[in-house]
């Protein structure tokens, strides 16, 4: 979208109103204008939860005198179409609008994070990680093994680093045994916090060796093979302990608005796709340890 070098009257609706504003399209300082386009353009990623082969740009960015405000042409490419809108942005950078008003004073990633529980959860990587990968998945599912697949590729190049926790949401519908294994992997974890990852790198790795008869037997030979108590683990599965455990992970899923498995955040920000490929993660980590640093 192109927008000629002078003064203008640019008619656009607002909310429910059409409003006239008085448009100086000067030069801007090219270090402010860059500031503004990254913040927007960072903000819009979150708020359209953008996959990495998705992306939004502002184009241009020009100065409206009545009301003051910011004028911005942004493109964004979402699920294969493009679009191409004008928003405008408060001088104070609190409010984003297009039709409606974005608080945009918002910290995004900030609020995902602090509705989800980050203690008593199965945890590996330091507690002082500069980047924090939060995994709701199930542990039946074929689309969260690819994406264990990919992160346990890519993670080892970042050691000591990143921070991975585990969040259930067995989707008890589609995969028979998934709870069950939820239920026996988070008495493991009871157990010793340790021992969760023995049974998400079990479960991952003989997916389709598993069934629902053979789980039970299969996971109490996992606790013996590591170490655990196997009467005490076996008391715990049958009568179903870690249930309300379980059941937690999946309420904070739902209050997040988690739609499907797997579902990863990376700092509170959701970024996974089917798509998704190892350089596609290891750009979203890179982008985390820049930002973290700023």
């Amino acid at each position: 979208m192109k927008f000629p070098r002078l003064r203008n009257h640019l008619l656009i609706g607002v909310l429910a109103g059409l409003v006239l504003f008085t448009t100086t399209l000067a030069a801007m300082d090219p270090a402010q204008e860059a500031a503004i386009k990254r913040k927007v353009e960072r903000y819009l990623t979150r708020y359209f939860n953008l996959a990495p082969q998705e992306s939004v740009m502002v184009d241009q960015v020009w100065s409206v005198e009545n009301p003051p405000m910011w004028g911005l042409a942004v493109t964004r490419v979402q699920a294969g179409k493009t679009t191409s809108d004008v928003y405008m942005l408060s001088k104070d950078m609190k409010q984003l609008s297009l039709g409606r008003v974005l608080d945009f004073s918002r910290d995004l990633d900030a609020e995902n994070l602090a509705k989800i529980n980050l203690k008593d959860t199965p945890a590996r990587g330091p507690e002082n990680a500069a980047v924090t990968l939060i995994e709701f998945c199930d542990l039946q599912c074929p689309d969260c093994k690819g994406m264990v697949d990919n992160l346990n590729a890519v993670l080892p190049g970042y050691e000591g680093k990143v921070r991975v926790l585990f969040k259930n949401y067995p989707l008890i519908s589609k995969h028979p045994w998934s709870e069950p294994a939820a239920l026996v992997a988070r008495c493991a974890y009871q157990q010793n916090p340790a021992a969760f990852w023995n049974y998400y790198d079990f479960y991952y790795s003989q997916q389709q060796s598993i069934t629902s008869a053979n789980l039970r037997e299969r996971s109490l030979e996992v606790g013996k093979q590591t170490g655990l108590d196997v009467d005490q683990l076996t008391r715990c599965f049958d009568s179903k302990a870690s249930l309300p455990a379980v059941q937690s992970d999946v309420f904070e899923a739902l209050k997040l608005g988690v739609k499907g498995t797997p579902t990863l955040l990376i700092n509170g920000r959701f970024v996974f796709n089917e798509d998704m490929t190892q350089k596609d993660y290891r750009k979203l980590i890179d982008e985390a340890l820049a930002s973290s640093k700023q």
